[in-house]
């Protein structure tokens, strides 16, 4: 019997894996130094990623206008920014952010691609042990399947690409990380302001109120980052695993997807093992702080200093509930969705923790991994608020 059927079920279910892995980095993508090559073979061809990507973003109709003085700009509102947060949350930055970058979204993408690189290494490393084509017929599948891949990711980064207003860089996961950096995608936020009709400095600084607030959660605290790195580690481990160990094909993974989505579950967590969701709740209740805590600090320290903030809110609201169905069906698709939920409930969970107890009860959170709240306790936290008092 030809063995061709067991070993493309194996890459249909490490294309399925790399889909959610793919997800989980459009919510959690950093930069690092774009390498001087990519390979040519494996899953992902990331020569054609970038030209994918390049192409759905559109960037040469959106060039960054005066660049250096909007760079002038955005660094003065970092620095405007910095001591209302310190004195807001009483802890101070190591030092000040040095690297402050105003971006095009072709220079979005070269900074983004490399990290999904080492997303997809793992992926590609046991692609290319366990998936090696033996016929013509695999190969021609293994063409197909390279193509599909490529195409899908470079359109995920290509649409990222129009969206992303800022970015604080981690350099997660990087061999060497350095200190964060906080990236400025003007074109597109020039197109929001024009298109809302926003005052353009203040929709500029609330949006570095927004990206400076993430340097204290992981300047200020520095364990944060390497917590973070090792759960994505414990994460990518677990994907491994359950790929080398594929010897059924994609039958459990398309049982655990049937199972789950009758249960309400987001397809990203109804494909993963309990063990895989066990982290991947981790990852999620961390990230619902981080971007939670720095809403409410944008919202707390805005209101103080931007005349139109509540026009801004009340604007950018509107828009978010406007979204067209592709575009929802888009975020669907990519997990994205799950990245703004954890908005809204990182936010209430900061909000209600600060009005009963206070900044400083809030900031226990941020002292050592133990404190970090689960997800349970992101969408109850007088749970959080219970065990803190204990």
């Amino acid at each position: 019997m030809s063995p061709r059927p067991a070993n493309d079920a194996k890459r249909l279910g490490a294309i399925l894996i790399a889909g959610a892995v793919a997800g989980l980095g459009a919510s959690y993508v950093a930069s690092r130094k774009r390498p001087e090559r990519w390979t040519d073979a494996g899953l992902i061809d990331w020569n054609t990623v970038r030209r994918m990507a390049v192409q759905v973003s559109q960037t040469d109709q959106a060039p960054v206008r005066n660049r250096a003085v909007a760079r002038e700009q955005y660094t003065e509102m970092v620095r405007r920014s910095e001591p209302l947060i310190a004195r807001y949350l009483r802890v101070e930055l190591p030092e000040p952010i040095q690297r402050i970058v105003v971006m095009d979204r072709r220079e979005w993408l070269d900074a983004n691609i490399t990290n999904f690189t080492g997303l997809f290494q793992f992926i590609e490393e046991l692609y290319q042990r366990n998936a090696n084509p033996k016929t013509v017929g695999q190969s021609v599948a293994a063409g197909v399947n390279r193509r599909m891949m490529s195409a899908q990711v470079g359109v995920l980064l290509g649409v990222l690409a129009r969206k992303v207003l800022g970015q604080y860089d981690l350099s997660l996961l990087a061999p060497e990380p350095t200190g964060g950096a906080l990236y400025f995608v003007e074109p597109n936020i020039d197109r929001i302001q024009r298109n809302l009709d926003l005052d353009a400095h203040d929709f500029r600084l609330w949006i570095a109120l927004h990206e400076t607030t993430h340097a204290y959660e992981f300047e200020a605290y520095p364990w944060v980052r390497e917590h973070f790195n090792s759960l994505l580690r414990r994460y990518f481990d677990t994907v491994n695993e359950q790929l080398q160990g594929f010897k059924g094909g994609i039958g459990p993974i398309l049982s655990r997807l049937l199972e789950n989505m009758g249960k309400g579950q987001h397809w990203m967590e109804a494909i993963q093992t309990p063990t895989q969701r066990a982290i991947f709740n981790e990852l999620q209740a961390l990230m619902s702080l981080v971007e939670g805590y720095s809403n409410h600090i944008m919202n707390a320290i805005g209101k103080q200093v931007l005349p139109n903030f509540e026009e801004i809110e009340r604007r950018i609201e509107e828009r978010k509930g406007a979204r067209p169905l592709a575009e929802q069906l888009f975020n669907r698709i990519t997990g994205m969705d799950l990245k703004m939920a954890q908005y809204q409930q990182g936010q209430q969970f900061v909000d209600t923790v600060v009005q009963r107890r206070g900044i400083d009860f809030a900031t226990k959170a941020w002292q050592r991994a133990e404190n970090l709240p689960t997800m349970d306790e992101i969408r109850a936290p007088e749970q959080w608020i219970r065990r803190m008092e204990a």
